[in-house]
């Protein structure tokens, strides 16, 4: 095995009285993944600051041969390192050619190696055709992938990256991973990845699981998959043992029906801004207590939809009608609630004054409002924080007080604008099991627009829109035999030698890597031609077997077949 270029032993980091790591033992394998998960508040931003030499701790860490305490500088010549947050990198007033430059300079790459480097990762992102727009008028999607470019520019031995494809879609995170396999590949490059998507955490070629500041596993994520059980299971399994989220009382009735009736009507709807059309004549039904997903590629419409339907855009043709009424009547404001993209909550207020805000704009009655605070405390998880300032509350947890104020009026439409970007895997699962409930025993009718592919199998049906149009609507499960109808099974190959792709993608045969794992897809593709590939070319394996495609692939596929 390769010596390491990173090896924590016992390393801790306290602020104030409160660990952030605890004993921490890991080491870090050059040219490999290592993907960092836990949920909010479990140290991982830390663990990346105390990589990149920023921060002081207890314990000893060694890089590249050298104490990392006595010689942080040594190291930050070997490494870039991206932030967790939207663009937090870059420099909003500089394009995207001239923060690129910058970042080139600061690391001293002559102009011709930053040149060529800098054409093949704007092709590779697709923001090619931007590189002259200011960084602050790019959409979330396209400054996370901004920020790794200028991450990547100086051709790094070491790559650190938090979260970096929160607000990313689905496209543009293979785009991402094809790019960062292919640095890894090519330079040997080291990545150290911290994010809260466990179907990227499988992409990796190791796993840290922090919990509470402790290591709860470290090692390959196939030790702990099964064909029965995926990565986020196994999470869950350690994290929670034989214990189950806790179940949410719901003290209220609405009294809607979940049926098949239908809750929204979208008619030949478009929206212009200047002459760019950002929708396209959409045309959809939405049915009672349906839980009802848009997917699509950051500005595809999504958003813009969504702000139709609430009415704080007009639309420009077509109609749209909710429970009966037309789009932005005041009656319809009273019924129905919504979760913006960005943060709805005031920082700088208090938990309870938030709540009061949002009881005051829907008018409630103060009788049903102090009940009604008592279940948003409660589905928070905030008790004994309702005088906690909400700039400091985690993540997870703040998106889930903002889910309860929306609900507050008891909405009989509730719309969620990707309500939880960025969040962990257990304040996702709490935050689906809320949705679910709120969808079944309440018949609230639930719009929401999501980048995490592993939240589309949570919804009813789901619309993959693109420029603008609705290009697939179904069931998940439908749009996945379409896919496999047209494309073959999906098979997963483990290899234990070296795997050449070509010998796949040479004989037409998609072929998309997965960690040290990979996945295969070709229409009339079998599990015995897959084998005698491996075996004539000398491939030795773990195994080689069917799985479910990914919602992923399904997502590009409909984009691919829809050019």
């Amino acid at each position: 095995m390769k010596p390491p270029v990173i090896s924590f032993r016992n390393v801790s980091k306290k602020y104030k009285k409160k660990f952030a790591l605890q004993g921490i033992s890991l080491d870090i394998i050059p040219s490999e993944i290592t993907g960092i998960i836990g949920p909010d508040g479990s140290g991982k931003s830390t663990f990346l600051k105390i990589c990149s030499g920023v921060l002081t701790y207890e314990g000893t860490a060694i890089f590249m041969d050298k104490d990392l305490l006595k010689n942080p500088e040594s190291a930050k010549r070997h490494l870039s390192f991206m932030p967790q947050g939207l663009g937090l990198n870059l420099y909003m007033d500089l394009s995207i050619d001239e923060n690129i430059n910058f970042f080139a300079a600061i690391k001293n790459v002559p102009d011709d190696k930053r040149d060529l480097l800098k054409d093949k990762l704007l092709k590779a992102t697709g923001l090619t055709p931007f590189k002259d727009r200011l960084a602050k008028h790019l959409s979330g999607g396209m400054k996370q992938k901004l920020g790794i470019c200028c991450s990547v520019i100086s051709n790094p031995d070491i790559l650190l990256l938090d979260e970096p494809s929160t607000g990313v879609d689905p496209l543009s995170r293979r785009q991402l991973w094809e790019l960062l396999n292919g640095f890894i590949k090519e330079a040997g490059t080291t990545l150290i990845l911290a994010t809260s998507y466990m179907d990227e955490a499988e992409r990796c070629h190791s796993v840290g699981f922090l919990h509470e500041g402790k290591i709860i596993y470290n090692g390959d994520p196939e030790q702990l998959m099964t064909e029965e059980k995926d990565l986020e299971k196994a999470f869950f399994e350690m994290l929670l043992g034989d214990k189950e989220l806790p179940a949410y009382d719901m003290p209220f009735d609405l009294n809607l029906s979940k049926n098949d009736s239908t809750a929204i009507t979208i008619t030949g709807v478009s929206k212009y801004f200047g002459s760019f059309k950002a929708v396209d004549n959409i045309s959809l039904s939405i049915k009672r207590g349906e839980i009802f997903g848009f997917l699509g590629p950051n500005g595809a419409g999504k958003t813009t939809l969504l702000k139709c339907i609430l009415a704080l855009l007009k639309h420009d043709e077509g109609t749209i009608n909710v429970l009966g009424m037309q789009s932005g009547s005041a009656e319809l404001r009273k019924i129905i609630g919504y979760m913006s993209q960005v943060f709805s909550l005031y920082g700088d207020l208090t938990v309870i004054e938030n709540i009061e805000l949002y009881g005051s704009l829907y008018n409630i009655d103060r009788t049903a409002f102090r009940e009604r605070v008592k279940w948003v405390i409660e589905v928070s998880g905030i008790a004994g924080m309702e005088n906690t300032i909400v700039n400091r509350l985690p993540l997870g947890i703040k998106q889930r007080l903002a889910l309860g104020c929306s609900t507050l009026n008891l909405p009989s439409v509730l719309i969620l604008d990707e309500p939880t970007s960025g969040v962990d895997p257990v304040a996702r699962r709490s935050f689906w099991q809320l949705i679910r409930m709120l969808s079944d025993r309440m018949g609230i009718t639930v719009i929401v627009t999501t980048h995490n592919m592993v939240e589309a199998d949570f919804c009813d049906r789901i619309a993959i829109m693109n420029e603008g149009r609705v290009i697939a609507i179904d069931s998940p499960e439908n749009l996945r035999k379409d896919f496999v109808e047209d494309s073959g099974e999906v098979y997963e190959i483990y290899p234990e030698t070296p795997l050449d792709t070509k010998i796949f993608s040479s004989d037409q045969i998609a072929i998309t890597p997965f960690g040290r794992r990979y996945h295969v897809w070709k229409k009339g593709l079998s599990n015995s031609e897959i084998k005698t590939l491996l075996d004539t070319n000398n491939i030795k394996y773990h195994y080689a077997r069917k799985i479910l495609p990914l919602m992923e692939d399904v997502f590009i596929y409909f984009l691919e077949k829809n050019k």
